[in-house]
């Protein structure tokens, strides 16, 4: 379990620069510090030979690709709406950056990336990056796993020595016509086998063990002795340098032509960006892990502002290094900058030993990070729950990996909606009176009996099953005609699953009562559910209405504010009480 430094979000982008404050003063402490440099030469090491692959499979020099990672990392880091994202160049951006490389050059891809960028601050400021409540939690677990499909296939040949003459992807590898075309090499299975290990087992000596790092340094260690060092690939010559800064010119190009594919990039690098943030908040360990969308977007575009001022390529958030960085023991925004800067001192000043670095240890990296980002673990758990959500999950995976990120990612929502339109609702609501201390309030039911509450102590609403735009109707129902309660409180630790739907749903309800002068009190939240309400801020310290852990603690606070704000009693000649 990775612990994280607690860090409450404030709600929107206006409170975006308080939050930066106080993420800028958790990078520089001494508790933090050392584990974050050790994750920043991991994550750096990792995204080296990616950047230079992506650049040139984008047709793009090999140098574009670094130069993109070391600027653009540094910004995105420093301005991103969450502390563990990293940014740098994605395979899901190349199909499109490959396009508009071929039909507008170099000059068009980095035109294309300053426009991106000023659509994307744009897209911040507008708060658009509140869209990304709406994905289904089970279409966002598809895509993490689908990520990690697509590393096992194109990592696993990179471990078995297959990528130079063989097929470059493990589902050719398995095809018989490819047979003969390709054969393991013994050194480089051995030397991701030494890294598996280290990453495997050093945690479970001390959790403190940089164990991704161990594993890297003794793998290239190993690789230069005897005859672990014949035939294998290496990171190989990098280059070396920085350009200077310059507007890119639109001089020779044919921008209404460029448009379509400016806005296709557009969306294609916000929404990745916007699921691998929500993808890094779900990760197991990181509860405490809040991004805000709104900022993240505007973080993305100056990042891809940058980059195409350094005649750069397009970037994104990245799950797989920011996954990459928090196994390595990343904690604050120090890791994503630090690796930033460490991909451009590599080339600068340790360019000859980074180059020793052999392939398959960092394709059997990149393997286990894959492994981890299947959660298989948690998709059994989601299938137990509800078999729709899980075999969403399942085919959202299967369909980026094989057709494509965005298809796949499509593809993916229609199926939730469609599971969402014909699946039965699977929230009941109860709703129950009670006195100030959890006993049962029984209303007069005759005309002479005295009602001792002018409206109801506490309305009890008991949530049960998901909460989400299928049974927001249940809920709402449950509060729709006087008389209104002082308290409402809603029991929501039977509730695993809540979507924005549902959340709008509790803010409404929150909201109606307010104006009435009541307050609502949530029990019980949990992971997922408490981490939206967390966010929102409508339950919060400096609200009328809040959350608590348990029902006692409810019950004890409402008998508390009770005591404090008991109406007074105006006696009469016989003696006995009577309501004011």
């Amino acid at each position: 379990m990775v612990e994280t430094p607690t860090l409450k979000t404030p709600r929107g982008w206006t409170a975006g620069p308080k939050r930066l404050w106080t993420d800028w003063k958790q990078m520089v402490s001494r508790r933090t510090l050392p584990g974050d440099a050790s994750a920043a030469l991991t994550v750096a090491c990792v995204a080296l030979p990616l950047n230079l692959a992506l650049a040139v499979a984008s047709g793009l020099p090999p140098e574009v690709g670094l130069i993109s990672g070391a600027v653009a990392g540094v910004v995105a880091a420093m301005l991103g709406g969450g502390r563990l994202q990293v940014t740098g160049p994605e395979a899901a951006l190349v199909p499109t950056v490959l396009l508009i490389s071929m039909k507008h050059g170099v000059a068009g891809v980095i035109v294309a990336t300053l426009a991106c960028g000023a659509l994307q601050v744009v897209l911040g400021l507008f708060r658009a990056g509140r869209l990304a409540q709406f994905m289904p939690s089970e279409v966002t677990r598809g895509f993490t796993a689908g990520i990690g499909l697509l590393l096992l296939d194109g990592q696993l040949p990179r471990l078995l020595g297959a990528v130079t003459q063989g097929p470059s992807s493990a589902r050719a590898l398995v095809l018989p016509s490819n047979w003969s075309t390709w054969s393991v090499h013994g050194a480089s299975v051995v030397v991701g086998v030494l890294v598996v290990a280290c990453m495997l087992l050093m945690p479970r000596l001390h959790r403190s063990i940089p164990a991704v790092l161990v594993g890297l340094v003794v793998a290239t260690a190993a690789s230069s002795l005897g005859v672990l060092s014949e035939g294998l690939a290496r990171v190989g010559a990098l280059p070396t340098g920085l350009p200077m800064p310059v507007m890119p010119s639109f001089a020779g190009l044919d921008f209404q032509a460029l448009v379509p594919d400016i806005l296709a990039l557009t969306v294609l690098a916000s929404l990745g960006s916007l699921l691998s943030a929500r993808a890094l908040d779900q990760l197991p360990g990181l509860e405490n892990h809040r991004t805000d969308g709104d900022q993240e977007l505007v973080a993305q575009g100056f990042a891809n502002a940058t980059s195409a001022m350094f005649g750069g390529m397009p970037v994104m958030g990245a799950i797989v290094r920011s996954s990459v960085s928090v196994q390595a023991g990343g904690r604050t925004r120090a890791a994503s900058v630090l690796h930033a800067v460490m991909l451009l001192g590599a080339c600068i000043l340790a360019g000859s030993l980074v180059a020793l670095i052999p392939m398959a240890a960092l394709a059997a990296i990149l393997l286990v990070v894959a492994t981890r980002l299947l959660d298989l673990r948690g998709l059994r758990a989601l299938m137990r729950q509800n078999a729709g959500k899980g075999a969403v999950s399942v085919a959202t995976a299967l369909l980026i990996a094989t057709v494509g990120f965005l298809p796949g990612l499509v593809a993916g929502v229609l199926l939730s909606l469609a599971w969402g339109f014909f699946s039965r609702p699977r929230a009941h609501v109860r709703s129950l009176l009670l006195r100030p201390d959890g006993r049962p309030l029984f209303r007069p039911l005759g005309a002479e009996g005295q009602d001792t509450y002018a409206r109801p102590p506490v309305q009890l609403l008991r949530v049960r099953g998901d909460l989400d735009v299928r049974s927001c109707a249940n809920v709402s129902a449950a509060l729709q005609a006087p008389p209104w309660p002082d308290f409402l409180v809603l029991d929501l630790s039977e509730v695993k699953f809540m979507d924005a739907a549902g959340l709008r749903t509790l803010r409404e309800l929150s909201d109606a009562l307010a104006v009435r002068r009541g307050r609502v009190l949530v029990a019980g939240a949990r992971n997922g559910v408490a981490k939206m309400m967390e966010t929102d801020g409508t339950w919060s310290d400096t609200s009328p209405h809040s959350m608590m852990a348990t029902m006692e603690d409810v019950l004890e606070h409402i008998q508390q504010e009770s005591t404090q704000q008991a109406p007074a009693k105006v006696t009469n000649t016989s003696g006995a009480p009577q309501p004011t």
